[in-house]
């Protein structure tokens, strides 16, 4: 029996990952390079040399592929396959699957916002096997999020549906957010949000400062967390005090939508174990109780969420 292979494109504000994949979401090989986001047209190019290339490897072309989907980091109009707005880069008003499919030579080019892309994944390949209500949220470098109800994604008006990231969670001492406005949870809960609180604590701690270079760790989330695990109280208040944010903003979704489940994706949700007691602590004050409790999980599609993403894309 031949199984039917899907290209797959994640396009991301630092890195871009190609890749083929099965109709089960396996990805069957991936070739990553750096994303160039001087020139959308030169970067597009580079990504359709890459998938042209794997094709190659497996003896097939991109015009025989099942289809091709597309992740994107951007503001998405999907149905009209447009990539609206990129923050990173300044991209706007592209044409995002007309040009793929020009460029290779296949009709069947899909494309959806990343975090769209993951929650999709999630849905047709991972947990949401299992909960056909649930939340997706990416706590990364930003803070993204999607919803999905009654196994569909929620997309609204705009296509902006689920931006979890700016709800407000904070009014006394408001850091402002890269949206322009203040006290935004990707402000005080995203990767770059508590490298910034690291930091901050660094500056007046330097005992923490020293562990921290004797290991050679960074002086950002990741190197916050190798310090909370080694029971530093200062870095572990940091995830705590992240842990109550997202915990305010979870319950303002989960009051208002009651789903089954919360998924986190991205790289600061894989210290989930530091912030889950917190964001516990919060739900249980704050969520009305008839709505159950959500189940916490890690993505079960890992590293590679938005790579099966966008492979989800293609029906």
């Amino acid at each position: 029996m031949v199984i039917s292979m899907i290209g797959a494109i994640d396009i991301g504000g630092t890195k871009t990952i190609t890749g083929l994949a099965d109709q089960n979401g396996q990805i069957l090989e991936q070739i990553k390079f750096e994303s160039c986001t001087e020139n959308w047209e030169t970067h597009f190019e580079r990504c359709a040399e890459s998938l042209s290339e794997l094709c190659r490897r497996h003896q097939t072309e991109a015009s025989s592929l099942k289809g091709i989907g597309i992740s994107l980091p951007a503001m998405t109009d999907s149905e009209k396959g447009i990539l609206v707005y990129a923050p990173f880069s300044g991209w706007r008003d592209i044409p995002a699957a007309q040009w793929f499919a020009r460029r290779l030579n296949q009709p069947a080019v899909y494309v959806e916002n990343d975090v769209n892309a993951c929650a999709l994944g999630e849905l047709k390949f991972g947990h949401g096997r299992t909960y056909k209500d649930f939340l997706w949220i990416t706590v990364s470098t930003g803070i993204g999020g999607a919803v999905v109800a009654d196994a569909r994604l929620i997309t609204g008006w705009h296509h902006l549906a689920g931006e979890f990231g700016h709800l407000k969670v904070e009014r006394v001492h408001p850091r402002r957010c890269p949206c322009g406005q203040e006290g935004c949870l990707e402000a005080h809960a995203s990767g770059t949000a508590i490298g910034k609180a690291f930091q901050e604590y660094l500056l007046s701690n330097p005992e923490a400062e020293r562990i921290l270079k004797a290991h050679q760790y960074p002086a950002d989330a990741y190197g916050c967390r190798m310090l909370a695990a080694k029971g530093d109280e200062g870095a572990m208040e940091i995830y705590r005090q992240a842990g109550r944010y997202l915990g305010i903003a979870i319950a303002q979704a989960v009051n208002l939508l009651n789903p089954q489940a919360v998924i986190f994706g991205g790289g600061v949700s894989a210290s989930l174990d530091l912030l889950e007691p917190e964001m516990r602590r919060v739900l249980e004050k704050e969520v009305v109780h008839q709505a159950g409790k959500a189940v916490f999980l890690y993505t079960a599609l890992g590293y590679e969420a938005a790579l099966a993403g966008a492979a989800a894309l293609v029906p």
